[in-house]
């Protein structure tokens, strides 16, 4: 028997606010729980969008394909796509610093905050994608 190990993002975001120190100091924590938040709105992209099974090294291109929504109008398709580049950024910025290529470990918090409204922004358009 295979226990699950996905932790809500809600449990997560609890033990962040559990976690000693300033937002400061949690930058970098709260940046895991930013890339977990879009790793799992690409693999929630229904099979209109990408057949394929959702992987976390397929992230940015399932963001992407997600552009070809066929219930997607011509208008709304602009909207995801601002939305999809701007989380994309946030994706690849976060990425560099949890893989240590980026020099300050702790991310500064106006970073973060541009990274967290990306982020809101886009699970908020592939959720009203999915509601329609």
């Amino acid at each position: 028997m295979t226990r699950s190990t996905h932790l809500s993002i809600t449990d997560l975001e609890a033990a962040y606010i559990a976690w000693p120190g300033s937002p400061a100091e949690k930058s970098a924590l709260w940046a895991l729980i930013l890339r977990t938040r879009i790793e799992r709105a690409a693999a929630t992209l229904p099979r209109t969008v990408i057949a394929a099974r959702p992987e976390g090294s397929m992230v940015e291109r399932r963001l992407y394909l997600s552009l070809g929504d066929p219930a997607l109008p011509p208008i709304a398709q602009i909207r995801r796509l601002d939305r999809v580049v701007a989380a994309i950024g946030a994706y690849t910025a976060i990425c560099e610093l949890l893989h240590g290529r980026n020099p300050d470990p702790r991310p500064p918090l106006q970073d973060v905050h541009a990274w967290t409204s990306a982020v809101d922004d886009l699970e908020s358009e592939l959720a009203a994608a999915a509601s329609t």
